[in-house]
């Protein structure tokens, strides 16, 4: 029966569809036949479903079936709209109406964008009936929600007609309405889940009726019910007069508009009355009710279409006549139909053709005066005027122009579908406006912006087109300057930030519709701030350029290289197939980076560091994909540079990590968790060793116990700027040790380290100011370490801070002497007083097979009248080497790891005692 049921249903809806095709010329007829045709698809769908009976074939059948499902309550709502007369046709009308469908496709096509529709979908068969088992999801409730009030808006629009519509037309309203509440009522009967009536979902069915209800009672009512009626309204109401005679041409009936006029045409001399009763008159016998009549033709039975006329008041009157025989059953004669039609108003218009042709040459003169350009074509397409201006814009001359068709100027941008739609634009509204690109007659391509209007005749066929024309080069050259600032890098000319965000989401969704793989690679070059400070701006710009040249000449035309900002650069590829092929270019870019570029007459080598992510295996977003390739390229830079990695799991605990510490440093120092430990510096007075100083190292000790060394957490706080903070807290802390070591007997050289984030704003200077005022009293032998990469960033400015930190009486060191970018120009100049010899030539110094910089290092610090300290101590060969040298401080562990205060207190008084 199910299968039956719905066939018969489908073979009622095609019929619908031929007997709706028959009425095609109605504007309602379309929005029927498209919703006929949907409901025919979904009846379609449910018959296959049901004979079928595979269950991928049929959930794709049943998931087709959600097209008419998602379009029919918003045409459904449009028939309304259109029957009702409403005058919301507008295009945000429609869009509003089918944007929640629209949204409701994509979502059960694409199971998520914008939202998920259902899941977990099945397919069952109960009593051989088909039937979609799935869990909605948010797209399918919003679609239900939609739907309904959908339906309840139409009906409220029925509902309103059906008691507004007047009298005649009440029962046409009345049963649509009522036979639409009725088909909506059984669709909620069956799919109402309290109903045991059914067993079927029959809305298709239902829908069907409700179509069948609208079409019988919009295109079949009025002809058995209302025009009859109609008939005798329309000549009770027609303004043009109607009088019916017989055989005789007598009068047997004239309607009141006749006999209103031939009332108002009454003079002094006729006797009229208004009750007078002109039937049995014959029609010619009318005349002489009327003054002063003069008619072109006589009423007559030869003509069937004349005019008369005639004055009344010192005005013409004009009324066309025409006169059709009434024929009985029998086809016999039974009288006629005359129809008197005023046309006084367009016989005024015809008089006034001469007045409007001599405007219409004054409107020649503006036209050939125009700043735009005009043409004019006749109804074959062939031009037949053009202005001054169009000659101008295109080049030609009139002569030329004219008889030809508007085709020569044809630039050849635009394809056949671009002209097809002007035409039928043109056909179907009389009027084209847009953007259109044109041929010069030297050969050069312009856009301008043109209307084109049709001109129609008397009996309304086109008889010409004008095409009224802008040049709007500049316009849109300006366009592309600013669509270029907006989505191109104005030094390299590759996509930017924000077109680089575009088309990465781009590409996600192409991956994720053809199931191919996007990766993208995040680029640092390596050593380009050197560079750029190095030999200034022109050369740093001159060298990006040729970075992103290269870059992109690794890369097919379809993968995008982008430029975000400084140094960094992007590449999305597109259609990965595999791994090696990413591993492949990224090698391929690594490699053309490093080949050695000529700026300014200068050679220079620079290097990239590389971090890859891929979708969809590290991750499918756009702000996650390019979290996890920055956070890769920095796990390339912290490997050693130059190289690319991957995104790993690794690399996500790592930054968690990170984050992890970022946020526990905020409350660090509030919790009191650092602490600084010292370790002995000493010296070798030609007998033996003393402890003559001591460096201060940070440690911090979580509430948990753990502890973590500068190297851990030093960089992170001064990314995050508590570099400050904790800065300011090691400068109160020492002046705190000193006093504890002073209260026992020791006093020695304290060293802390100095950030360069420290310099910034002079806080430091002013920090050491601070705390010297607070503690005028004591008198604390202090020194700072810097590193050479702090004296780099701007030496005059390191100069003048270190000066006036000298002034405070505070010593300097340069840490870490020999790895940076050691140079003696800069270290005359500098108020340093000692060097500090990195652990790593320390390490080598005693191994006399390798050549070793140690030496001359001690040697140059003291020409300088600079002392040396080495650090990283730990045999008594290195000792004995550095103590030959004359290196005047040794620290390392062969001394003494770093202490707490008091540990280092102990150490200190035992050292002594053991030394003494």
């Amino acid at each position: 029966m199910y299968g039956i049921l719905f066939s018969i249903s489908f073979a009622v809806s095609i019929i619908l569809l031929v007997l709706l095709y028959r009425v095609k010329n109605a504007a309602i007829t379309k929005l029927l036949i498209i919703s006929t045709v949907l409901v025919s698809l979904w009846l379609l769908m449910e018959i296959l479903s049901y004979y079928i009976k595979t269950n991928e074939i049929a959930i794709l059948f049943q998931k087709i079936e959600f097209i008419s499902i998602v379009f029919i309550s918003p045409l459904y709502l449009l028939i309304i709209n259109e029957y009702a007369n409403r005058n919301r046709k507008d295009l945000y009308f429609i869009l509003l109406i089918f944007i929640i469908p629209i949204l409701s496709l994509l979502s059960l096509i694409s199971n998520s964008i914008p939202y998920k529709f259902m899941s977990h979908v099945s397919m069952s068969y109960i009593n051989g009936i088909p039937i979609l088992l799935y869990v909605p999801n948010i797209g399918f409730y919003i679609n239900l929600i939609y739907t309904y009030c959908s339906i309840l808006i139409g009906c409220y629009i029925l509902m309103v007609r059906s008691l507004n519509s007047p009298k005649l037309y009440r029962r046409q309203s009345t049963f649509i309405f009522i036979g639409t509440i009725i088909s909506i009522g059984l669709n909620f009967l069956f799919i109402s889940s309290n109903s045991k009536l059914v067993f079927i979902d029959a809305t298709p069915i239902c829908i069907l009726l409700t179509l069948i209800v609208l079409y019988w009672g919009i295109f079949h009512m009025p002809k058995l019910v209302m025009v009859p009626i109609a008939r005798d309204l329309l000549v009770e109401n027609i303004k043009d007069i109607v009088i019916i005679v017989d055989s005789s041409n007598k009068i047997i009936d004239i309607n009141p508009a006749g006999i209103k006029l031939i009332m108002s045409f009454k003079n002094k001399k006729s006797n009229i009355k208004r009750e007078m009763n002109f039937i049995g008159i014959k029609i010619n016998d009318l005349l002489e009710f009327v003054p002063n009549i003069k008619h072109v033709a006589t009423i007559s039975d030869t003509s069937s279409e004349y005019t008369i006329t005639f004055n009344f008041n010192n005005r013409t009157f004009y009324y066309r006549v025409y006169k059709s025989s009434i024929f009985d059953t029998d086809k016999s004669e039974i009288g006629r139909l005359f129809t008197f039609h005023n046309i006084t108003k367009m016989q005024e218009y015809t008089n006034n053709l001469k007045q409007l042709n001599d405007e219409l040459l004054i409107s020649y003169r503006i036209i050939g005066t125009a700043m735009e350009g005009v043409l004019i074509t006749d109804a074959s397409g062939n031009i037949i005027k053009v202005n001054d201006s169009f000659q101008r814009i295109s080049g030609y001359k009139k002569e030329y122009l004219i008889g030809k068709n508007p085709r020569i100027l044809k630039s050849g941008r635009h394809n056949k579908k671009f002209y097809l739609n002007m035409w039928q634009n043109l056909i179907a509204n009389g009027y084209w406006e847009g953007e259109i690109w044109n041929k010069a007659k030297n050969g050069k391509l312009y856009p301008k912006w043109m209307s084109i209007t049709s001109l129609n005749g008397s009996d309304g066929t086109v008889e010409n087109y004008i095409a009224i024309s802008t040049d709007i080069s500049k316009l849109k050259m300006t366009e592309d300057k600013l669509h270029n600032l907006a989505y191109y890098d104005p030094l390299t000319g590759i996509p930017n930030r924000t077109l680089f965000y575009e088309r990465l989401e781009r590409a996600l969704i192409r991956g994720n519709d053809n199931k191919k793989a996007v990766a993208l690679l995040f680029m640092d070059l390596d050593g380009f701030k050197f560079i750029n400070d190095s030999l200034g701006h022109a050369a740093g710009d001159l060298l990006l350029k040729k970075v992103a040249f290269r870059i992109k000449s690794n890369i097919r035309k379809s993968d995008t290289v982008s430029r975000l900002g400084g140094d960094e650069f992007t590449v999305i590829l597109e259609n990965v197939e595999n791994q090696e092929y990413v591993k492949t270019i990224a090698q391929s870019i690594i490699n053309k980076i490093l080949i050695p570029y000529n700026i300014l007459d200068q050679e220079i080598t620079l290097g990239v560091s590389i971090g890859i992510s891929m979708a969809p295996y590290d991750e499918c977003t756009v702000e996650g994909l390019i979290r996890k390739a920055d956070a890769a390229m920095y796990d390339a830079k912290e490997s050693g540079k130059g190289i690319y990695s991957f995104s790993s799991k690794e690399i996500e605990r790592k930054n968690h990590e990170i984050l992890e510490m970022h946020i526990r440093l905020t409350t660090a120092l509030r919790n009191n968790e650092f602490s600084l430990y010292l370790q002995p510096q000493t010296a070798f007075d030609g007998n033996d060793f003393k402890v003559v100083g001591a460096e201060a190292l940070i440690r911090w000790e979580t509430a948990d116990g753990k502890i973590f060394t500068p190297d851990k957490f030093i960089p992170i706080s001064e990314s995050n700027r508590m570099i400050i903070p904790i800065g300011n807290w090691i400068l109160e802390e020492i002046f705190r040790i000193d006093k504890v070591l002073k209260s026992s007997g020791i006093n020695i050289k304290l060293s802390i380290n100095i950030s360069s984030k420290q310099f910034e704003n002079n806080n430091l200077v002013s920090k050491i100011r601070e705390i010297f005022k607070d503690n005028s009293s004591q008198n604390i032998d202090l020194t700072i370490e810097i590193t050479e990469s702090f004296l780099l960033q701007n030496i005059e400015e390191a100069i003048q801070n270190l000066l006036e930190i000298k002034e405070l009486g505070i010593g300097i060191s340069i840490d870490d002497f020999g790895t940076g970018f050691s140079s003696l120009s800069y270290l005359t100049h500098l108020p340093v007083d000692y060097l500090k010899i990195d652990k790593s030539f320390i390490d080598d110094i005693a191994n006399i097979n390798h050549k070793n910089i140690t030496p001359s290092i001690i040697s140059m610090a003291k020409t300088l009248n600079l002392k040396t300290v080495a650090e990283g101590v730990e045999t008594q060969e290195q000792i004995n080497r550095l103590i030959d040298e004359g290196c005047d401080e040794l620290q390392g562990y062969y001394f003494s790891r770093p202490l707490t205060v008091s540990d280092f207190i102990k150490y200190v008084k035992q050292y002594n005692i053991n030394k003494n």
